[in-house]
């Protein structure tokens, strides 16, 4: 039995020469299209809602998208922030989490806005302050939103940014502590090949300042002949020559002594044994068996009954009973009586 559902065909059965046709045609699927992509976006939001993790054993909205759509990781994670972004949910307490941009997620529901702009919009929604009034937010939402429609993101980014200038021109919320000042970082790490690999991110002052010192250490060779250092070799050279000049320096840091461990006292040495000294072999025979064998009694019945719990718990029961039961036709040979 063939399936009926088939696609139509491209061309499609239209005149040629109508372009005002082919206009109309294009934007109805892609409105069709941004439809069919916000009401994935309100089913991902159901699903978070009642919880990936109890429905489909997946930690989280965007893993679980990832496996579902057959997408990279980078899109599950944009489409999954959007979902929750334009759709409201509730929580597992029961209450209800707003949209970010409620007008954005009822137009992308209609399909007439692009994923960059619901982008563009949400991202302006986000950073507005809290103390900006619901009604101020919804109009400025609704005008991104009707620019949107008609306009490319790139229009939206710079209306979002006027936006933002106009209702957070400090670009911190009032309340917030200033911001803090990032520090430098650097990496360094030997590779497999002994040579190594350095990364770093340094502040504007000590950026500066090591830029100082390789710029004239770094330039090609002062002779006039020509240099066959590439750049960065002639910038590698001139980073060794800075660390040369730094170790051999007068205030070259020590580097730091781990904690410092207390002295043993000395053992006393063993006396040497002379010949006349040393045991007969008989009596060292000796004192070797009974100290083996000069614990009392009780001793040797835990250690071997510690023995026999070790091979019954390595050993199934059945083959302990086989080698332990006795065989037919031989008797148990009798001990020697003591007294």
């Amino acid at each position: 039995m063939t399936s009926t559902n088939i696609p139509k065909a491209f061309p499609l059965n239209l005149p040629e020469g109508d372009a005002e046709l082919l206009l109309d045609e294009l934007q109805t699927r892609l409105r069709e299209g941004r439809r069919l992509v916000a009401e994935v976006g309100q089913i991902l939001a159901e699903i978070e809602s009642r919880g990936v993790r109890e429905l489909f054993g997946y930690n989280s909205i965007a893993v679980f998208y990832e496996h579902v759509a057959r997408v990279p990781r980078a899109e599950a994670k944009k489409v999954a922030a959007r979902a929750l972004a334009l759709n409201s949910r509730r929580a597992r307490d029961g209450t209800l989490t707003p949209p970010v941009a409620p007008l954005t997620g009822a137009a992308a529901a209609a399909g007439v806005l692009a994923e960059g702009s619901i982008d563009r919009i949400v991202t302006v929604m986000r950073k507005l302050p809290e103390h900006i009034a619901a009604d101020v937010r919804l109009d400025e939402e609704k005008d991104l939103v009707d620019l949107a429609t008609v306009a490319r993101p790139r229009d939206v980014t710079m209306a979002g940014t006027d936006v933002l200038a106009r209702l957070d021109p400090d670009g911190n919320d009032v309340e917030d502590p200033s911001p803090k000042t990032r520090r430098s970082e650097f990496w360094l790490r030997q590779k497999r090949t002994g040579r190594w690999d350095m990364r770093g991110n340094l502040d504007p002052e000590t950026g500066a300042r090591l830029n100082a010192l390789l710029v004239p250490l770094a330039h090609p060779a002062p002779n006039g002949e020509a240099d066959p250092r590439t750049p960065a070799e002639r910038r590698g050279d001139a980073f060794a020559e800075i660390v040369d000049l730094a170790e051999n320096g007068p205030e070259i840091p020590l580097p730091r002594q781990g904690p410092q461990r207390v002295a043993e006292p000395p053992q006393p040495a063993e006396p040497v044994q002379t010949p006349s000294d040393r045991p007969k072999a008989s009596q060292a025979r000796n004192e070797s068996h009974q100290s083996r064998y000069s614990d009392d009694s009780g001793a040797r019945t835990d250690k071997a009954a510690e023995r026999s719990r070790a091979v019954t718990h390595l050993m199934p029961q059945r083959w302990w009973a086989r080698l332990s039961r006795q065989r037919s036709g031989t008797t148990q040979p009798q001990l020697p009586k003591t007294a």
